[in-house]
């Protein structure tokens, strides 16, 4: 009964809170205009959210690698990306309707390139090539080398490695640098 009264008192649930840190920190970072320009990713609207998804796709692998705890953070980050992106869209003047139509794409978009992340990331064997081809397909695509954003991933993702849960749901960890 105190669980239950505390979270109707409280403002709002500890992942969200930590969601809310992870996903600010890698929205900073996916800024980062490193990422962008000649045979890099198009600084574009999409593929700055093509580097947001590598890494939320990355933290978010890691995250279910922790357990039920690991889990639930894992979506609270996801909720956290959708709440920003329901935001975005309202500040651009969209209606309920208009807004409800942009972010189901949006969230497709996001599942496809997660899973392939994850799948890349979680191979036994080849993970350099299957995140070729995942970063080819989504952030490269056969502008430039794929190379520099395999390295920077697999920097990323050895990071998160290290950190336990309390770390990373407090944003404690370290972006490589790139490239």
């Amino acid at each position: 009964m105190l669980k239950i009264l505390s979270r109707i008192i409280s403002s709002e649930r500890a992942e969200i809170k930590d969601a809310r840190q992870i996903y600010r920190k890698s929205m900073e970072k996916s800024r980062d205009t490193v990422f962008y320009g000649d045979n890099l990713c198009p600084d574009t609207t999409d593929g700055r959210m093509e580097i947001l998804c590598l890494h939320l796709a990355t933290i978010m692998f890691v995250l279910r690698g922790h357990g039920k705890t690991g889990s639930q953070l894992s979506q609270a980050i996801y909720d956290v990306m959708i709440d920003d992106f329901d935001v975005a869209l309202r500040e651009e003047g969209l209606s309920d309707t208009g807004v409800a139509r942009r972010i189901k794409p949006m969230a497709k978009m996001f599942f496809a390139r997660s899973k392939s992340y994850a799948d890349a990331l979680g191979a036994d064997e080849g993970v350099e090539k299957e995140l070729s081809n995942v970063i080819g397909k989504y952030i490269a695509k056969n502008e430039g080398d794929p190379g520099i954003f395999i390295k920077y991933i697999n920097g990323f993702h050895a990071n998160l490695r290290e950190n336990n849960l309390g770390q990373i749901a407090h944003a404690e960890f370290i972006f490589p640098v790139f490239p």
